[in-house]
């Protein structure tokens, strides 16, 4: 029915928690791509984006290796990444008229995605996935958060168009670009992607990259393009962690320009390349650069923060700094509330983008002690937009931290109950009411408190279904699911729009939370499998023996006598007859049929359950309305 728990944790560290890779490509990288895949539309940047996701597009065997602040090595078989547009374009077409704080998505246009999702044969299943994408893909810039602030600037040139002095004009026009004043645009790594043809010698190449390295301190990696008549072709999705508004924008030209949707064709050749050319880039350069910042920033920055002399300093500044005093907007390392941003050589902004470096590279306990030290210095300053998202990140870092494998072959340790309660009572609670009263009323920007309860909703639901204890999380991953229904419906019910495929996939998704939040040992699991399996049906005894009377009368036990109010399934199956009813009223009979076989359990249509099948009962009416 829905996408396992998880599964959605994985899905999240693939399309939001990950480097960002901005590219810039000359004139004759684009004709090379656009003549190798046969299409005169594309770009290199639409032909890359999906080998960031070497989750699904990597290749076979791959490991990248990762050493924390620790110096412990971990390997993981993905390292995902996002490769967009340079900065300056993505601040071009995030920019609004006024100061606003611009919304991470719209939420009419998630409305109209899932509604033409929910419609399409073979998409029903995948529904919530594809919602809960939408939600997390974002790559708004933002000052407060620097998830979407580049890692690494990428140039893609032609090696028979571009000489060395036209990567040079390339790289100093984009150290010359009028970047924002809290971007840290030093601390962008600089790479290239040399194009050439298959029948370029290996020597000439050698050549290039050593006048890349020797005269612009330049790496390159050599991606190799041969155009065959005859070549198989491997189709890949155009829309790999697209937003909201580029798969609205994809829905727009396609309507303009109708044809077929048969995905990006790209030779097999040129697909094995660039697999190999993206790992590479990763592990060679990528990776090695972050982990020398982050060493950089922590000795440099971190570790004087907390030391006995930088503690000092910050009781002394927040005790003898009136808050009548004028706000030091010029001062480097002050934050301005004229413009609402630290500048970018202030120790605040380095310390965040040090925790969010620090997140990217799965060190989730570095990253939550480095964003429960920051958020205090964001609260002294009164930056309430910093202290919301250090907020959520720290809630984020810590529950992925709890839910991390200790080894590759090591599962993570299950917490006790005084460092469970203190997670609930102390971080997440406190944090969520904080943030989501800042996101909504000091921001006005609801699309952000509705990512933060959906994926601190997912989190907790890994979490419970990981450990077996449902009994912690289960009031709460209600209460935030429900928070985000009521967000998305209060703007499109002021939109006009009463009816909401929406608000039907988060009920699928309560209903599927519920379905797996039953108080029962592990090791007894089976009694819930057998539920799910047959329904709630009489466990007959054992033969009588031949010669003793059998009362054929007598009431058995039905197999969930012995799990009696230690399931939730009847709450799971009210929210599906909530979903379907949602789904009756968008006249959307296909989602309606998935969501009726869940209902078996507790609800069957049997001699002894007639009541069900009442006119003016919910279910009758669905049923009816599906015949």
């Amino acid at each position: 029915m829905t996408a396992e728990f998880s599964t959605v944790r994985q899905l999240l560290l693939q399309h939001a928690y990950l480097p960002l890779v901005s590219v810039q490509l000359s004139r004759a990288a684009d004709v090379q791509f656009q003549h190798s895949c046969g299409n005169n539309q594309l770009t290199a940047l639409s032909v890359l984006k999906p080998y960031g996701n070497n989750v699904t597009h990597g290749m076979a065997g791959q490991q990248f290796r990762v050493t924390g602040t620790l110096l412990i090595t971990r390997g993981y078989a993905s390292f995902p990444v996002r490769f967009e547009p340079p900065l300056l374009e993505l601040l071009m077409t995030q920019n609004l008229a006024d100061d606003k704080l611009a919304p991470l998505f719209s939420i009419s246009s998630l409305e109209h995605l899932m509604r033409r999702s929910s419609e399409k044969p073979g998409h029903s299943k995948d529904l919530y996935a594809h919602f809960f994408r939408k939600i997390v893909t974002s790559n708004r810039v933002v000052p407060f958060d620097t998830l979407n602030h580049p890692v690494a600037q990428l140039f893609v040139v032609d090696i028979a168009a571009d000489d060395v002095a036209a990567v040079r004009r390339m790289i100093v026009d984009f150290r010359n670009s009028a970047f924002p004043k809290y971007v840290q645009n030093l601390d962008i790594f600089v790479h290239a992607f040399v194009i050439c043809a298959a029948h370029v010698n290996e020597s000439d190449l050698q050549t290039y990259q050593a006048q890349l390295r020797n005269e612009l301190a330049l790496t390159s990696t050599i991606v190799r393009i041969a155009v065959g008549q005859d070549e198989s072709r491997i189709l890949m999705p155009e829309l790999e962690n697209a937003t909201v508004e580029q798969e609205m924008q994809h829905l727009s030209l396609q309507t303009a320009h109708p044809g077929p949707e048969n995905g990006l064709s790209v030779p097999k050749l040129l697909d094995l390349t660039l697999r190999t050319a993206v790992f590479e880039f990763i592990s060679r350069s990528l990776v090695p650069h972050m982990e020398r910042r982050l060493r950089t920033w922590d000795d440099a920055v971190l570790a004087p923060k907390k030391s006995l002399t930088g503690r000092f300093f910050s009781v002394s500044r927040k005790l003898f700094n009136s808050a009548d005093s004028a706000p030091q907007a010029t001062t480097s390392g002050a934050y301005s509330h004229n413009a609402g941003f630290y500048h970018r050589s202030a120790p605040e902004q380095t310390l965040r983008k040090l925790a969010d470096w620090a997140l990217m590279l799965k060190d989730f306990k570095y990253a939550y002690s480095t964003y429960d030290l920051i958020k205090k210095d964001y609260a002294n300053d009164k930056a309430w937009a910093y202290v919301a998202a250090a907020q959520e990140m720290c809630i984020v870092s810590l529950l992925l931290a709890q839910t991390q494998p200790l080894l590759a072959d090591t599962p993570p340790q299950k917490p006790d109950k005084n460092t469970l309660r203190k997670i609930r009572h102390d971080i997440i609670e406190p944090y969520v009411d904080n943030l989501a009263y800042t996101y909504r009323l000091r921001l006005n920007a609801k699309t952000y408190a509705v990512r933060s309860h959906v994926v601190i909703a997912e989190l907790l639901s890994n979490m419970s279904a990981l450990f077996n204890i449902p009994w912690w999380w289960s009031d709460l991953v209600e209460t935030y699911f429900m928070s985000a229904e009521h967000e998305l419906a209060t703007h499109l019910a002021a939109a006009g729009k009463a009816l909401q495929a929406t608000r039907a996939v988060l009920y699928e998704r309560l209903a599927f939370v519920k379905k797996n939040s039953f108080f029962v040992p592990a090791d007894r699991k089976d009694i819930i499998d057998d539920i799910y399996n047959r329904g709630v049906v009489p466990e007959k005894g054992a033969p009588a023996e031949e010669g003793y009377y059998v009362n054929e009368a007598k009431l058995h036990p039905c197999n969930d006598n012995a799990v009696k109010g230690l399931t939730r399934v009847r709450k799971s199956s009210f929210w599906c007859l909530m979903a379907m009813r949602e789904w009756m009223l968008l006249e959307n009979k296909a989602q309606i049929r998935l969501l009726l076989g869940s209902l078996g359990t507790m609800y069957q249509t049997t001699s002894g359950n007639d009541w069900l099948a009442r006119e003016d009962l919910a279910l009758a009416q669905i049923k009816s309305y599906v015949e």
